[in-house]
């Protein structure tokens, strides 16, 4: 958790999960989260492509959405052939570690704008892509099903919680090996100021250098209280939850 407040981006093909994206950013927006990203639409200008790539930046968290479109395949944006916007979006939230929570929706109705298009000369290698996709989200993480947007909405509310938890339990393991680290560094320059004569023998570099370490440690410590500030704010969010 780094941004001032919680927030959140969506990550869907757009037309199709129009509605779904809605639901969701409702969710978020109840929980009292930012919702980042929301209704920029794969286009293959720059400004879109840094936009989205901001927000996903300053989220906490990515939900992901999948239907049954592979999506737009954009060269000029994503710098790939094969690549589909939701899929690039996908794998950036991966590099910047961002945490995803992944929905797969079961979809029934035979609207075309459900399903990518069967006169596309390219439908066979997108479908193959699709599946793909959807078997690298499904071995990283526990996608859950659903089959409309109320029932969606349902499942990330109960979502949030186990976001948070995860939240809690990686800051107070990073928290604690700081902590130690710290005690290591001070009880090293405690040693030293007891011994005058192992200080002279230490240049003015390297005392330097052994007090930038642990401001630099302290400084870290400092970042990672922040982070717990922010990570209660969050947690403040679930007095209005249901459950």
């Amino acid at each position: 958790m780094h941004t001032s407040h919680p927030s959140a981006f969506i990550s869907s093909t757009f037309v199709d999960l129009k509605i779904d994206r809605a639901e969701v950013a409702q969710v978020l927006s109840n929980r009292g989260l930012n919702v980042n990203a929301l209704d920029i639409k794969p286009a293959s200008s720059q400004t879109s492509k840094q936009e989205i790539l901001k927000g996903i930046k300053e989220s906490d968290f990515v939900v992901l959405i999948i239907g049954d479109r592979y999506g737009s395949i954009l060269p000029s944006m994503t710098g790939s052939e094969t690549l589909s916007i939701t899929f690039w979006e996908y794998n950036n939230a991966i590099k910047m570690g961002k945490p995803v929570i992944a929905y797969f929706k079961s979809v029934l109705d035979s609207n075309p704008l459900h399903h990518d298009n069967r006169d596309d000369k390219d439908y066979a290698q997108k479908r193959r892509l699709f599946e793909r996709f959807k078997k690298i989200v499904t071995t990283r993480h526990n996608p859950a099903y659903y089959t409309s947007s109320e029932e969606l909405a349902e499942k990330l509310d109960k979502s949030l919680i186990s976001i948070y938890r995860n939240g809690v339990n990686k800051l107070s393991t990073e928290n604690s090996s700081l902590k130690s680290k710290i005690v290591e560094l001070e009880e090293q320059i405690a040693r030293l100021k007891a011994q005058p004569h192992a200080i002279s023998g230490v240049n003015s570099p390297m005392k330097d250098n052994m007090q930038s370490l642990l401001s630099l440690g302290l400084k870290g410590f400092e970042n990672s209280a922040t982070d717990s500030n922010q990570l209660g704010g969050l947690a403040s969010l679930f007095g209005k939850n249901k459950t």
